[in-house]
């Protein structure tokens, strides 16, 4: 088994390559790298979402099918993948599918480079190749610590029993002996005695998912002997301040996911001062801002995720939603042409202004001769 890396492009490493306005866009430096670490996942050579492919110029614009791009070049507003890039957020159509949508930065560039003609140098499909493979990953290690016979055969035991319990065990990769057991398809019929399973398993078992189950803080002891876990998710259990309190001798541990636990400020500060902890999931927990200020400052590179980002991310879709619809709202109530009240069916967008008419033919003549009806509108704001 092999893991890929995951690539984040910041808003801001974007904008730190944003050139002047009269600058033209460097696709390989500005749009390819967005590609790789955006969209490639879901639109290249292993999975192709909705038959999109984004990895090489001949999948994007497939000779023959012009009127299938999803990009026309010099022509942005035409162009549907650059629609899906702006959608709100809980869209279903909206592109990424996965993770934050792309920054009003990234859309520009999109925008701008569309609008020049999405030129897509030969050069670009090498380097998005070059950079797809860069991110295997080498070989997983743990460096676990040497066991004798007898501890593997009471591995060898605890997995079983585990399996009979109807929990999935299995190496995390096939070319180490680190193990990963998953306990929460079982939901509420794993309980704290179940938790006491694993406790054979403390030198090697490095992922762990308790979350949806029965565990209670009566398992915290158990919990703290698997001196090798790096990944904890305990998500939506009972667990406490005294269980997190109890983890901090777990000196491997780098990600914990503590959705709607009893999580409060004292068992974060216990989970912060573990010297790997790097990602934290504390939604709909008991820490408060104060607790999460202290984490963040305690702790430079942990990533605290209280969930706190969705209703801002809610408020500001509606915002845009209201925004686009008053864009689109006619700017008269009278058709130019005949004075009659208009159909918004019939409707042009002309100098920045949406203009609605009373019916096809009037719109085909202030279309042929705008001038010509230009004083009938209201002024422009």
């Amino acid at each position: 088994m092999r893991r890929f890396a995951t690539v984040v492009l910041t808003t801001a490493a974007v904008c730190a390559q944003d050139p002047p306005a009269a600058a033209k866009i460097d696709f390989e430096k500005q749009i390819a790298p967005i590609l790789v670490a955006r969209c490639v996942a879901c639109h290249g050579e292993k999975e192709q979402k909705g038959d999109l492919r984004l990895d090489a110029k001949a999948h994007l614009f497939v000779e023959g099918k012009n009127d299938e791009w999803l990009v026309q070049p010099g022509k942005p507003d035409d162009s549907d993948l650059l629609r899906r890039l702006g959608l709100a957020p809980d869209d279903e159509d909206i592109m990424p599918a996965k993770g934050e949508p792309l920054s009003k930065e990234q859309q520009q560039l999109f925008r701008q480079w569309i609008s020049e003609g999405a030129e897509w140098p030969a050069t670009a499909d090498a380097w998005i190749t070059q950079e797809l493979a860069a991110q295997v990953l080498p070989k997983i290690t743990f460096e676990l610590p040497v066991i004798d016979d007898a501890a593997k055969a009471a591995i060898d035991k605890a997995v079983t029993a585990l399996r009979e319990r109807g929990a999935v065990v299995q190496q995390v990769a096939a070319d180490t002996e680190a193990i990963d057991v998953n306990l929460s398809l079982l939901r509420d019929k794993v309980g704290d005695a179940d938790v006491a399973l694993l406790t054979p398993l403390a030198d090697r078992l490095v992922w762990l998912n308790v979350s949806r189950t029965a565990v209670t803080d009566a398992a915290a002891k158990n919990l703290a002997s698997l001196t090798q876990l790096r990944r904890l998710h305990a998500a939506n259990t009972q667990l406490t301040d005294a269980t997190f309190t109890a983890l901090s001798g777990l000196q491997h541990l780098e990600y914990v996911n503590a959705y709607g636990t009893g999580l409060a400020d004292g068992g974060l500060a216990k989970l912060v001062a573990l010297p790997k902890l790097e990602r934290l999931y504390a939604w709909q927990t008991k820490v408060t801002a104060e607790g999460a200020k202290l984490a963040r400052e305690q702790s430079a590179k942990l990533q605290l995720d209280l969930g706190d980002y969705v209703e801002q991310r809610m408020v500001q879709a509606q915002k845009e939603i209201e925004e686009r619809a008053a864009r689109s709202k006619p700017v008269n109530d009278t058709c130019p042409v005949a004075d009659k009240p208009i159909d918004p069916a019939h409707t042009i967008d002309h100098e920045g202004q949406r203009i609605a008419f009373c019916c096809a033919k009037c719109k085909a003549a202030f279309q042929k001769d705008p001038a010509k009806f230009l004083a009938k509108l209201p002024a422009k704001k």
